[in-house]
């Protein structure tokens, strides 16, 4: 008989309870995609993998207050979320998602230099157009663009009201655009 993997909220259940197994059950389900995440937010490596590690560490603290849901998945985006935002107001640092984004696509066919030259020129417009939107855009689109999330999802992960959501990811995609034109104009 083959057992059925405890839901998120279950497990989140037992670490408030004081069960830290259970933490690293979470863990091991979901560092990946936190890791990934902070990666897109953080310009350091090193950087991305503290807020990796502190995501956890904060859930175990904050364990009561999630919800129940089957996925703790966008609860501990909002919880780096917030972690990134937190240090990018102490520290100014910067996001670098498209560079990150576009040397992990792994193409299988090797470009021409002529292309590559081009993919890098734009890879550098895009981050340096990146650069000038607030952090609070920036995650909100790096959430929605890079991690697939919905409107929705990015409100409760990130605990603003949706259209404020909107919002932001209609003011950062315009912010790209008109960057983008003058770049190129």
């Amino acid at each position: 008989m083959e057992l059925v993997p405890e839901h998120d909220g279950l497990l989140l259940q037992r670490v408030h309870e004081g069960d830290l197994s259970a933490l690293g059950v979470l863990y091991d389900r979901h560092y990946r995609a936190v890791l990934r995440l902070a990666r897109y937010l953080l310009p350091e490596e090193s950087e991305a993998e503290d807020v990796a590690q502190e995501v956890f560490l904060t859930a175990a603290r904050v364990a009561s207050s999630f919800d129940g849901r089957p996925s703790s998945r966008s609860w501990l985006f909002g919880i780096a979320a917030r972690l990134v935002l937190n240090r990018t107001r102490r520290g100014a640092r910067f996001l670098r998602f498209v560079q990150r984004l576009a040397a992990q696509s792994g193409d299988a066919q090797v470009p021409e230099p002529e292309e590559t030259l081009l993919q890098g020129e734009l890879r550098l417009q895009l981050t340096e157009a990146l650069h000038k939107l607030t952090p609070h855009k920036r995650v909100v689109i790096v959430l929605a663009e890079v991690e697939g999330l919905s409107g929705p999802e990015i409100a409760a992960t990130l605990g603003i009201p949706i259209g404020t959501v909107w919002t932001r990811l209609h003011h950062a995609r315009n912010a790209l655009r008109d960057q983008l034109r003058r770049t190129h104009a």
